[in-house]
């Protein structure tokens, strides 16, 4: 049998705030947040005592499950620096990453640089791109015009 992608999963510190974020700044379409059975996710997680309320968010050529933990107690407030082992971030291809930049302000993202360099070589040569990051580590690159 051969495998497929279903969706992937970002745990983030606030959900309503991450699923906002991803529809009016970057349009993409959001379910309503729901809440699936505290037993059933204990058990798929491994997570002793895990609830969770979770979104939906359908992006062209992706799914992404967005969670919050409202138990246990995350160990973590924040995410590690790019390069620390298990970092993760979402690659966006973007119109105009300046405007992004400055929108996802609004939100709590901020640049990694005050500038956006343009990429030297490679399939991406000539686009712009930089991280954004939220207060909590999550960690979106935006690369385009």
């Amino acid at each position: 049998m051969e495998s497929t992608v279903l969706h992937v999963g970002f745990t983030v510190a606030d959900l309503r705030a991450m699923a906002g974020f991803m529809r009016d700044c970057l349009g993409f379409a959001v379910t309503d947040p729901r809440r699936p059975p505290a037993t059933s996710i204990a058990e798929v997680t491994g997570v002793t005592g895990a609830d969770v309320e979770l979104v939906y968010v359908s992006a062209p050529g992706l799914i992404m499950e967005l969670l919050q933990y409202t138990s246990p107690t995350s160990a973590t407030l924040a995410g590690g620096r790019p390069c620390d082992v298990g970092a993760s971030h979402l690659a966006l291809k973007v119109h105009d990453v300046a405007d992004i930049v400055q929108r996802a302000k609004a939100y709590g993202f901020e640049p990694a640089a005050p500038h956006l360099p343009e990429i030297a070589a490679g399939p991406n040569q000539g686009m712009r791109a930089t991280y954004i990051r939220d207060s909590h580590g999550f960690t979106i690159e935006l690369m385009g015009g």
